[in-house]
């Protein structure tokens, strides 16, 4: 009688192993993220002797407030930098895709070898929302100078963030870490590096703007973009 109860069960954990390492292959293995790769890797080796010219001037906007107002003054530094972060956004989207930072539900729909373009195609759609809100919202009493430096001051980080998670990618993925820590450590590096870009732009513009303005400037031109990118993650 004992017997017969514990036989009898239902196994409710998922027959199929966490981070299959069977997905890394199948993500590899596809023409196109294949292809992209190869563009990705091209990209950053072409850019890399500009990169590190450029990056004490990084790490100081990264440090001080005035350090990406300092950058933006230098008009060739400046046009380096956004080629810089241009060249950033393939390899982000890449990482983003090959371990799903952003999976709207419809991404079922998406086919395996336009997964990665539709990532490409997510990021181009942040850019250009993030761009409306900036036309329509920006502070009006910043001059040129000032309003450049509050829009590309977050290309800063971006590049920055490319940098720490391609690092942190090869790290783990050479010591063998599982699929859902390089994951998580991903997106915390993400939230955290975009908190302290919003820090910076919050303390850039409220030497121009009140305490109430900056923030709402900041929803306007920073934190309402990225909640529609969440927004569309959990619900879409």
């Amino acid at each position: 009688m004992a017997g017969e109860l514990f036989r009898q069960g239902t196994l409710e954990m998922s027959a199929t192993p966490v981070g299959d390492p069977a997905a890394a292959a199948a993500w590899g293995e596809i023409l196109s993220n294949q292809i992209l790769a190869v563009l990705a890797v091209g990209l950053l080796v072409v850019s890399l002797p500009d990169f590190f010219r450029l990056l004490p001037d990084l790490l100081f906007s990264f440090d001080r407030t005035r350090g990406a107002a300092a950058l933006e003054h230098s008009v060739g530094q400046a046009r380096t930098r956004n080629l810089i972060a241009l060249c950033c956004v393939l390899p982000f989207c890449l990482m983003a895709d090959r371990y799903a930072l952003w999976r709207p539900s419809l991404w079922q729909a998406v086919p395996a070898a336009w997964s990665a373009p539709a990532a490409l195609a997510g990021m181009a759609a942040f850019l250009l929302v993030r761009e409306f809100f900036f036309l329509v919202a920006r502070p009006r009493r910043l001059g040129k100078e000032e309003s450049d430096t509050l829009h590309h001051a977050p290309y800063n980080f971006f590049i920055l963030l490319t940098l720490l998670m391609l690092s942190s990618v090869g790290i783990l993925t050479l010591v063998h870490a599982g699929e859902g820590f390089i994951r998580t450590l991903l997106l915390w590096e993400t939230a955290v590096v975009w908190l302290l870009a919003i820090l910076r732009s919050g303390q850039f513009l409220s030497t121009f703007c009140n305490v109430f303005s900056t923030f709402l400037y900041l929803c306007a031109l920073e934190m309402i973009p990225a909640a529609l990118m969440v927004g569309a993650h959990l619900f879409i």
